[in-house]
């Protein structure tokens, strides 16, 4: 398997998709009542691209190029800040704070769910949306999940979660759960709290 905590910077979101995700999709284990709805990634910017991944009717992954109609689940990012978390400055502090990835199988298996969670997935619309912030960098980096199917809104989101990296290390690491760190006043939740909290239930319901 490749080493995803060490991917080459130069390389493109493309070449990721075309030469990297099926090695990771290769390592997980596709439960049996698994939904065949797509997963879509949409990357913006002069490196973008659309890619959405899926099962077919054997439970078998499938990588296409292009837009789904009308996903569950959507992700877009620009290509700096998809660069970032996947083979960039992000991807390193996570590295060197948990020793592990942001997005490899252990993070996708999560995205492979029964067709039951699937349909509450669905209905959850609207989009929320990570922004992240890296003081030392003067950069920050933003990626929206859209739910239910519907067209990103990356200007006006239905809820948005601000925190910095410091912040994201110490949950990322374990040494504080979000809730703790949310009291603390670390983690900033802005607009409608029901569409986060809606796919926190789904994601960690039996």
């Amino acid at each position: 398997m490749v080493d995803l905590s060490n991917l080459a910077r130069e390389l493109t979101p493309t070449a990721f998709f075309e030469e990297i995700l099926p090695d990771i999709l290769g390592e997980i284990d596709v439960p049996s009542d698994a939904g065949t709805e797509r997963l879509q990634f949409h990357v913006t910017g002069p490196d973008g691209v659309d890619v959405h991944i899926g099962l077919d009717a054997d439970k078998n992954f499938e990588l296409e190029f292009g837009k789904a109609e009308k996903p569950p689940m959507a992700l877009t990012a620009s290509d700096n800040d998809f660069r970032s978390i996947v083979n960039g400055d992000l991807r390193d502090k996570i590295r060197a704070a948990t020793g592990g990835v942001a997005i490899g199988p252990k993070q996708l298996r999560k995205a492979v769910m029964p067709d039951s969670k699937v349909q509450r997935i669905k209905l959850l619309a609207g989009d929320l949306q990570i922004r992240i912030q890296d003081k030392e960098l003067g950069e920050t980096y933003t990626y929206t999940l859209t739910l239910g199917g519907g067209t990103p809104n990356i200007a006006a989101p239905k809820c948005s979660i601000s925190l910095d990296v410091p912040t994201l290390l110490e949950a990322a690491g374990g040494k504080q759960p979000p809730q703790q760190l949310f009291f603390q006043g670390r983690i900033r939740v802005d607009g409608d709290m029901s569409i986060m909290m809606g796919l926190m239930g789904v994601l960690t319901s039996p």
